[in-house]
């Protein structure tokens, strides 16, 4: 059975969650099979041509130079500039309505610093944005404005459905193909959704994947 490592992780080096920890992670699981949070059509940009990078891509490049493994893109197409700006806007409003918001992302942000993927593979990571989504409704609903509601909800539509595309191409993917070891390398916000779609996709099919959430 294709066993996948769920490795949770940000975009951007904070303290302990940089590069070289990242790339510690791999050579420790040796994925022969990366699946990537990209689009396909950014594949090129972030690993080959590397016009375009981030903490995630560069940690695999180094992980390449020394052992073959194959790239598999599996998120969907990047959303229009607009979908961002509203986003944006939406964060802004929460930040200045809330200072409970404030101080989580306050927290979050020290957590990675001090203990890097430690922290982002952790029940406290999934534990702290579980606490940040109820604080962005409850602001949401103090501030009482329908534009913040749409955009909310568009919001998180939209990371559900990239969440179940991801989980499907992987399971495609899987079905296709046998390897030892892969790894799925995906933001830490999106953990505790992919946990729950995973054991449901075993549910439906237990011979599909085996999946390992112990990587720290």
């Amino acid at each position: 059975m294709n066993c996948v490592s769920l490795i949770s992780t940000v975009h951007d080096e904070v303290g302990l969650a940089n590069v070289s920890e990242l790339r510690a992670i791999l050579e420790r699981v040796r994925p022969e099979v990366i699946f990537l949070e990209v689009p396909f059509s950014a594949l090129d940009d972030y690993y080959m041509i590397c016009s375009r990078s981030n903490l995630e891509s560069i940690a695999v490049r180094t992980y390449r130079e020394s052992r073959p493994v194959k790239l598999v893109p599996v998120d969907l197409p990047t959303p229009e500039a607009e979908f961002f700006e509203k986003v944006d806007y939406l964060h802004k409003r929460i930040r200045e309505g809330s200072p409970e918001y404030r101080q989580l992302m306050a927290r979050d942000t020290a957590c990675m610093r001090a203990h890097g993927f430690a922290y982002l593979n952790s029940e406290d990571c999934i534990n702290l944005w579980s606490d940040a989504y109820k604080e962005m409704l409850s602001t949401i609903g103090r501030l009482d404005d329908a534009r913040l509601v749409e955009i909310f909800e568009s919001w998180k539509e939209t990371i559900d459905h990239r969440e179940n595309e991801m989980m499907k191409n992987i399971q495609e993917y899987c079905g296709a193909n046998t390897f030892d070891k892969g790894a799925f390398l995906v933001g830490a916000a999106h953990r505790q959704p992919i946990i729950e779609k995973s054991k449901e996709q075993s549910s439906a099919d237990p011979n599909s994947i085996c999946w390992d959430f112990s990587v720290r």
